[in-house]
């Protein structure tokens, strides 16, 4: 009966440390967004502005991602255990927070948060920092178990991850028709749906990629390039064929480029396009991730 009370209390006590990291990312989310200060300090009214209650509570969500990642060992001593929880609990946070900014410098480097979310209310740029807090925390859940308990790997791996997320963002303005800066200005959620899809469906991606088995650091992170290279290339033929096999018609009309342009910013384009992305990013993981080649050409 004691050991079933010290069990319980083990995770209460774990689930208080957990509560104290969230509230001291909500001074952390102060630091980064200064203008945010005098929103998060006083109660928050989440009806009042939906825009900046998806941007903050976007990030507890990712924490909470990562967060699941993280375990608890008893056998090798509640102390050590503890602050094995503690520390790693602390980086990772700290880390995801680094990552957020930095996604947002690449992406948003021409919006500020202050005019976009507190003056305009724009739920497209809360949709894309929503995004990126969901792809991130995928993407260091990923990495974060399989560090092997290691500061220097999960820093070598959090560092490769970022370069990688960088380019990929880039690669969105490829293969979709939206305008991504256009658009946001004018607060068209088309952008959001389809740069929803993408995100997540490539931040899947890249969890999948990391997620193998390794024995040489070097040699992992080559691999790591290598998949995510193999995606670059197989994600192109899904998105092509999905679009060949389930065909759509883009415009109301046969003709006439200003009826094109105002149906591509409708919602269900922006929808259609997400969804693409989206299935074809699972797709390229099934062909990139989960065959297994054996000894094609036997031994003699």
């Amino acid at each position: 009966m004691n050991e079933i009370f010290d069990r319980l209390l083990i995770r209460i006590l774990l689930t208080s440390f957990v509560c104290l990291c969230l509230y001291i990312y909500k001074f952390a989310h102060i630091f980064l967004y200064p203008s945010h200060k005098k929103q998060t300090l006083k109660l928050f009214y989440p009806s009042a502005n939906p825009a900046d209650t998806t941007h903050l509570y976007s990030r507890m969500i990712g924490i909470a991602i990562i967060y699941s990642s993280l375990g608890f060992n008893e056998g090798i001593g509640f102390m050590m255990s503890s602050f094995h929880f503690i520390v790693w609990g602390t980086l990772t946070s700290f880390i995801y927070l680094i990552s957020l900014y930095i996604m947002e410098s690449i992406v948003l480097s021409k919006f500020e948060y202050k005019d976009e979310v507190l003056k305009k209310g724009n739920m497209v740029y809360a949709v894309i920092s929503l995004t990126h807090s969901l792809a991130i925390a995928i993407v260091l859940k990923s990495i974060v178990a399989h560090s092997e308990n290691s500061m220097i790997i999960l820093f070598i791996l959090w560092l490769l991850s970022m370069v990688i997320m960088g380019f990929v963002s880039k690669y969105f303005s490829l293969v979709t028709k939206l305008s991504l800066n256009k658009l946001i200005i004018q607060k068209n959620l088309s952008l959001a749906f389809s740069y929803l899809g993408f995100t997540l469906g490539t931040g899947y991606l890249m969890a999948q990629c990391f997620d193998q088995g390794h024995f040489d650091i070097t040699m992992y992170c080559i691999q790591v390039i290598l998949k995510m290279l193999l995606c670059l290339i197989i994600f192109p033929l899904f998105n092509i064929g999905l679009k060949w096999i389930f065909k759509a018609n883009i415009t109301k009309v046969e003709s006439g480029s200003s009826e094109t342009e105002q149906d591509m910013q409708g919602y269900g384009y922006g929808i259609y396009e997400g969804c693409l992305f989206l299935t074809a990013c699972l797709l390229t993981s099934l062909i990139v991730n989960k065959i297994q080649f054996g000894t094609i050409y036997p031994f003699f």
